[in-house]
């Protein structure tokens, strides 16, 4: 399998080094946008055996091989009884299905906690006695959070943070101007899934955002207008994802038809991906308000960094008191911190709206 994480040499070297003679449980630490998911999924597809088999490769990046299975968590953290005691251990019980080994991945692992951290203490058994042929990857970006003793029953590798340049050539590579590719790179701070986001999926949702803080004048009208706008793209963005997921489920219901699954592993593993949408599409409007902020964020930054080279190049600078600049960063950071508790994209879209100075004063 030609690998798909980027900048990433020295870990994905341990990965393969790890995966010729596995131990029971590890520990893959990266920050957001490093590429940690991804190896994780290719650590796991050198672990079952398929990493040079095309079809299983494919099926452990598409998140649907069953010798594979990933856990996210259902709320604010791994729940012991929804979570780890209901899903991840009976998961980690049950025998392989194609091969010889079977793998449990946990992404954010750090929110295995809650009430005395009750869910790592669940999971600790496992780690200490894992069922025979089962390896269990916990990936976090977060591992001062975990539990001692958590880490200190797993093998850890350590992701770096991904260079501008790397993320600028990949963009290059695969179609995107030099220019352009520069500017993503800059403004995804590092991370490649959200260059390549900013570049197809997110890039009318960054420009609508990030235009917002020019074309406010002061007055409630022009603000409401500017935030069934914003409201608009998010929607609009939100309901691409609903079809990925769409399509993504008709492409499971062919695969699973050729190979003639039996019913039941079949309903088992469609079980699976139904949660994981849901899960999603939770989080999805909040991740693109987010998104969204962010994008106004760098707008206001770049007024306070002049005359340094701008993040939004591709922008003409917005004319703003740096006290002001300043004023509207405190109010992007409130609306984010609402829109984490409570989404309401578009009450939370005006009120950010109206505390932003006017363009040009």
């Amino acid at each position: 399998m030609d690998t798909i994480v980027v900048g990433q040499e020295r870990a994905l070297g341990a990965l393969r080094q790890a995966a010729a003679r596995p131990g029971h449980a590890y520990l893959l630490v990266g920050p957001r946008g490093s590429g940690v998911e991804d190896a994780a999924r290719e650590f796991a597809a050198m672990l079952i055996g398929v990493a040079d088999d095309e079809r299983g490769s494919r099926l452990v990046m598409r998140s649907v091989h069953p010798d594979v299975v990933e856990f996210e968590p259902s709320g604010a953290s791994y729940r012991v009884k929804d979570d780890v005691r209901e899903r991840i251990l009976p998961e980690a019980a049950r025998a392989p299905i194609e091969g010889d080994r079977k793998v449990i991945v946990l992404f954010e692992a750090e929110r295995l906690r809650g009430n005395q951290n009750e869910s790592a203490n669940a999971m600790l058994k496992t780690l200490e006695e894992p069922p025979d042929r089962t390896v269990v990857v916990l990936v976090t970006g977060a591992p001062d959070d975990l539990l001692p003793t958590i880490t200190s029953r797993c093998q850890r590798i350590d992701l770096d943070p991904i260079a501008d340049d790397d993320v600028r050539a990949v963009l290059v590579r695969e179609g995107v101007s030099e220019r352009d590719a520069a500017a993503l790179a800059s403004l995804a701070g590092g991370q490649l899934a959200r260059a390549r986001a900013l570049a197809g999926r997110l890039g009318a949702l960054r420009a609508v955002f990030a235009s917002a803080p020019a074309r406010v004048d002061g007055s409630g009208a022009t603000a409401l207008a500017i935030a069934h706008e914003l409201d608009a793209v998010v929607d609009e963005a939100a309901a691409a994802v609903e079809r990925q997921h769409r399509e993504e489920l008709d492409a499971f219901d062919r695969e699973m038809e050729r190979l003639g699954y039996s019913e039941r592993e079949v309903q088992r593993m469609r079980r699976r991906i139904d949660e994981r949408h849901k899960r999603e599409t939770r989080r999805t409007r909040i991740d693109l308000l987010l998104e969204g902020v962010t994008a106004i964020e760098s707008v206001y930054r770049d007024t306070l960094a002049a005359p340094s080279p701008a993040l939004n190049a591709d922008r003409p600078a917005l004319r703003v008191a740096a006290r002001s600049a300043a004023a509207a960063l405190d109010a992007c950071h409130e609306a984010r911190e609402a829109v984490l508790i409570n989404e309401k994209g578009l009450v939370r879209l005006l009120a950010l709206l109206l505390a932003f100075p006017p363009a040009g004063t």
